[in-house]
């Protein structure tokens, strides 16, 4: 059986990086390898697997490897900027629990968001990968947040841990890489299909946070329109949106201020205004918060794909 050395690959599309001296990108793969096993060809393996613990700053952007990774973070925060099926320049905030699906095929860059990140990352074949990663992009997205106690993190623990390499060995993960792959999809599926009993006072609240972000709101004045105590409002909407009212419409206002930091020339006073932040002080302190970064660093930072 041939084998082809893994890093070799990841180096040569690597378009820059930046890394302190605790962690080095060679250390991702310590003996990554092409396989030539019979399934190889048909079904997704696992190429390289590694614990991650890494300093601001770090950074890296990678372009056609042909691969895929699974970035599971433990601590800390990151942040992934790529293109999408449906949205170029889009950025998702790799928090605590979120496990993220990567197409390495197409441009990508992975930030340290906070003093220290640290995560699990899975690089995997492309065979049935990709199949996958479609079917999670038609659905909304690629970052998923597993409950703690799903059969999801059981199936990852054992991909991510595993260090037997030989074919049957990796013909069992090759089965767990599917198994994990239906579970998401399924997850995925139940939760868009959960949105169809959502009450009509919730999902036209929300519809109105999505669509009008910039007009001002309160948990009094929502109880008044929709006839429904706050307390009970909020019970409501979380349990649909795991996210208070006002949390959910904080989040569609700062996600609004990134693409309006990249895509206009106007100065931070005046996007915190168009995005429904009157006080331009909480807007800054509040985009910090969620994202690791001021405004203006977060327009002068980000990469455009």
């Amino acid at each position: 059986m041939s084998e082809r050395l893994f890093s070799s690959e990841f180096f040569n599309c690597l378009i820059s990086s930046e890394t302190s001296n605790r962690f080095s990108l060679s250390d991702y793969f310590e003996t990554a390898y092409r396989r030539d096993y019979d399934f190889c060809e048909s079904l997704p393996y696992v190429i390289s697997s590694r614990d991650v613990s890494v300093t601001s700053p770090f950074s890296y952007e990678v372009s056609n490897l042909d691969a895929f990774c699974l970035i599971h973070t433990t601590k800390g925060a990151g942040m992934l900027f790529c293109d999408n099926p449906t949205q170029s320049n889009a950025s998702y905030e790799l928090s605590k629990g979120t496990l993220a699906f990567i197409d390495c095929r197409q441009s990508h860059k992975l930030v340290c968001r906070h003093n220290i990140w640290e995560y699990t990352i899975v690089f995997v074949s492309a065979p049935l990968s990709a199949y996958y990663y479609q079917k999670f992009s038609s659905l909304g997205g690629c970052t998923f947040k597993p409950a703690a106690g799903s059969d999801i993190w059981n199936i990852w623990a054992r991909i991510s841990s595993a260090d037997t390499d030989d074919e049957a060995h990796g013909l069992i993960r090759c089965g767990e890489l599917v198994s994990l792959y239906t579970r998401l999809y399924l997850l995925r599926l139940a939760q868009l299909r959960g949105t169809y009993h959502i009450p009509s006072y919730i999902s036209d609240m929300k519809e109105s946070f999505d669509s009008r972000c910039d007009e001002q709101y309160s948990l009094d004045a929502l109880a008044v329109k929709y006839h429904v105590n706050k307390f009970r409002l909020c019970r409501e909407f979380s349990k649909y949106y795991n996210d208070t009212p006002l949390q959910y419409l904080n989040k569609v206002r700062i996600d609004r201020a990134k693409e309006l930091l990249l895509h206009s020339d106007e100065k931070i006073v005046v996007i915190g205004q168009m995005v429904g932040f009157e006080n331009t002080n909480h807007f800054i302190r509040l985009f910090k918060e969620k994202t690791g970064v001021t405004p203006l660093t977060y327009r002068r930072e980000t990469p455009v794909l």
